[in-house]
């Protein structure tokens, strides 16, 4: 099968960028040939389409308009159509209704991941008309969690009872983020092997991941240690001046970037915050639990959902707790080991391809 994966960027360190390439490889694992469309590209792949009007030309901007026969093109040349946010995300809503109404016109079966609705999380940008996320009944909407699909039920009734809705939570590499080189990691960092490194997985820009969050917790941490203490921040990209940058100035040890494999970001550190005020999932909860380190997140709603499927995830404001669990390696052996067998239960990367062969055949019948 001819499939289009549609995202508004690809190929980045985001989540959705990061949850896009799961997909698409579970799709090519099944036979299937796979296009990626997107506004923008941060890698390249032989037959990449990148699509006008979906992406902004400066950071704040408005897009460009929209290339309607780009996307006509690539509906009548697909056979399934995966909108990965594109039907989802507020910031190119006119880009968002000409899929769906070239895929219409086509006839060509869609499945609508959604990550971010507009009214969850901090909008970013006023919301007019009822545009975004798309809600057409003819079409497959998959939520990644189970409040997203209560939320869509109650404002488009129609998709409920029409089993429109399914809810697919995000996926990890179980044994892959098993497989991290952390001596090598932290000597390309310049880590010490003694020191203690808090890695928080969050992009600058988001206000929602909760930055000085994460450095109150590690600066009380480093209050508690008798080492030194090393706040990572996986964004290098330069704060506005503000409350961000302050936080970020007052860091202990600070760090900042990514590093290429993310099995070697959870290998190389000791603890994974995540503070967020608002996420549709928080993979590094998942990631972290995979790699068996130990996660503090919260206070973000859906990470009930992680805790319903067994992850034992500790609050930021435990912080003598937190100390505890780090000092004896025993103690947080039953925690690490029960978290690893959650996501191996529950959110194993390997049970992909079953997943999207049963949501195929439900777009098609639709």
């Amino acid at each position: 099968m001819r499939v289009c994966l549609v995202s508004h960027r690809l190929g980045g360190f985001d989540g959705v960028s990061i949850e896009a390439a799961k997909w698409i490889a579970g799709l090519r694992s099944l036979g299937h040939q796979v296009t990626r469309a997107a506004g923008h590209f941060a890698d390249h792949e032989p037959g990449d389409v990148e699509v006008t009007g979906m992406w902004a030309d400066r950071p704040g901007g408005d897009p460009p308009p929209v290339a309607h026969e780009t996307i006509r093109r690539l509906c009548a040349d697909h056979e399934l159509l995966v909108l990965d946010n594109a039907g989802s995300l507020w910031s190119a809503p006119d880009a968002s209704a000409a899929w769906q109404r070239h895929a219409l016109d086509a006839d060509v079966p869609v499945i609508l991941r959604h990550h971010d609705p507009a009214w969850q999380g901090t909008a970013l940008r006023a919301v007019n008309g009822d545009t975004v996320p798309l809600h057409h009944p003819a079409h497959l909407h998959v939520l990644i969690n189970e409040r997203t699909a209560r939320e869509f039920a109650v404002r488009w009734p129609e998709l409920d009872r029409t089993g429109a809705l399914h809810v697919v939570h995000n996926r990890v590499d179980v044994d892959g983020l098993a497989r991290g080189h952390r001596e090598r990691t932290r000597a390309r960092l310049g880590v010490g092997p003694d020191e203690l490194l808090v890695v928080h997985p969050a992009r600058v820009e988001g206000p929602n991941k909760n930055v000085p969050g994460a450095v109150r917790l590690a600066n009380a941490l480093d209050q508690e240690w008798d080492r030194p203490v090393r706040y990572w921040l996986t964004d290098d990209t330069p704060a506005p001046p503000g409350p961000l940058a302050d936080a970020l100035a007052a860091a202990p040890g600070p760090l900042r970037g990514h590093v290429a494999e993310q099995a070697d970001m959870y290998a190389a550190s000791d603890l994974v915050v995540l503070p967020s005020t608002w996420e549709g999932w928080g993979l590094p909860v998942a990631e972290a639990a995979a790699a068996r380190r130990l996660v503090v997140a919260g206070p973000y709603p859906v990470l009930d959902e992680l805790r319903a499927l067994g992850l034992r995830v500790p609050g930021p404001d435990d912080v003598p707790d937190i100390a505890g669990l780090l000092r004896d390696p025993d103690s947080s052996a039953a925690l690490l080991a029960a978290n690893h067998a959650a996501v191996r239960s529950h959110l194993d990367a390997a049970d992909l391809p079953k997943i999207l062969t049963a949501l195929i055949h439900s777009a098609i019948k639709r």
